[in-house]
């Protein structure tokens, strides 16, 4: 069916709703990470493939997806094995707790789950998915601190809120931000997200605004459309 694909200029990601659709999150995140000098990628807790297909896309590197869904496993390595890329692609079925790679990365990316509350997604996948039900913010970041090599750097999106719980923890373990995106709905709205880049060394972070919409429904702003230009057909 049409609805169960979402089409990008170089590749298409089938997707379902029993997993997760395709959203605005992934493609922010996978569109702001700079990997041009990567060499080995990590995208913890993969789902349909979005951020491996992404960063694909722009850079040269060996990049692996984790996911501890079987469903969504299946998935991801379909849309592999459709785009250009499938021969650098490569997508674990595991959880990142239990996941042992023979070497650490030096670019770690993850588009986690953040839903906290009791009422959860009635499918299980869906679930695991949204909510922090295998992966809470402590253990993503314990999974980074343990499989990012000495001078990687790794970016994450969460709420805004929770991603200043993240920064706290992952500095408790030697992981400091280098810079923040903070992400508004429109110019007058708070932040709804925060894209933070993490590193072992500790600096002042730079820190930079975006809105996607200018106030209208779809008048998407200028520094929306530039960041996301090389993915979406619409712009």
């Amino acid at each position: 069916m049409r609805d169960d694909f979402f089409t990008f200029k170089q590749f298409r990601v089938m997707h379902r709703k029993s997993i997760m659709k395709v959203g605005t999150d992934g493609v922010l995140l996978g569109a702001y990470v700079d990997c041009k000098n990567a060499k080995r990628i990590l995208d913890i807790g993969t789902g349909t493939g979005l951020l491996c297909l992404m960063l694909a896309q722009k850079c040269s590197a060996m990049i692996h997806g984790v996911e501890i869904n079987a469903e969504a496993v299946e998935v991801a390595k379909f849309n592999v094995e459709q785009s250009n890329w499938r021969e650098r692609i490569d997508v674990f079925h595991s959880s990142v707790q239990d996941f042992l790679p023979e070497e650490k990365y030096d670019l770690i990316v993850s588009n986690p789950p953040f839903y906290t509350t009791d009422v959860v997604a009635p499918e299980k996948g869906r679930a695991i998915a949204r909510h922090d039900l295998n992966l809470n913010i402590k253990d993503l970041a314990l999974a980074i601190n343990r499989l990012l090599s000495p001078d990687g750097r790794c970016y994450v999106i969460y709420p805004t809120e929770q991603c200043q719980q993240f920064e706290e923890v992952s500095s408790e373990l030697g992981l400091y931000a280098v810079s923040r995106l903070y992400v508004s709905s429109h110019p007058d709205t708070l932040p709804i997200r925060t894209i933070v880049e993490l590193s072992r060394k500790m600096c002042e972070p730079i820190c930079d605004t975006l809105f996607i919409e200018n106030g209208a429904r779809h008048d998407f702003s200028e520094k929306y459309k530039s960041l996301t230009k090389d993915y979406y057909l619409k712009f």
